[in-house]
């Protein structure tokens, strides 16, 4: 009878800790919508138009529903997420899709730049590169044009 319960119970061990373990697969997602991270370091205006318009147009051939997308930026191309940034009107066109725009803290800061500098409705990571990496690490589309 203790052979038996001693077996049983390391059985259930077993079969939990492989739940869990599924559980944490990037194919085990909540949802069956299209994960996207795009990762832009420029500060060219015209490379900022290609992003968002790549974004937009998967949005647009998948269904907006059916898509998750976030633009991650660090180095130069913090400067395109700022208040004053010549591609300000296209960044609330972004929002207003539910495209996820995020900053890099780190990078703001070796540049001295504050929240209160950035555009407003933008999201913010503590690193740029740190978030590319979890999201490709849970099963992301990564895209850098």
């Amino acid at each position: 009878m203790k052979q038996t319960l001693a077996v049983t119970a390391l059985l259930a061990a077993v079969a939990v800790a492989g739940l869990q373990g599924c559980a944490s697969t990037p194919a085990a997602k909540a949802d069956d919508r299209h994960r996207i991270v795009f990762h832009v370091t420029d500060g060219d205006p015209a490379k900022w138009n290609i992003v968002l318009n790549n974004a937009g147009n998967v949005q647009d051939a998948l269904g907006r529903d059916k898509v998750v997308i976030e633009i991650v930026t660090h180095g130069p191309g913090i400067n395109m997420l700022k208040a004053e940034s010549t591609v300000a009107p296209r960044l609330a066109q972004a929002l207003d899709r539910n495209v996820g725009l995020y900053a890099c803290e780190f990078t703001m800061r070796q540049a001295k730049v504050t929240k209160a500098d950035m555009y407003a409705g933008i999201a913010y990571a503590p690193s740029g590169v740190t978030r590319i990496i979890q999201r490709q690490e849970e099963g992301w589309t990564y895209l850098r044009p």
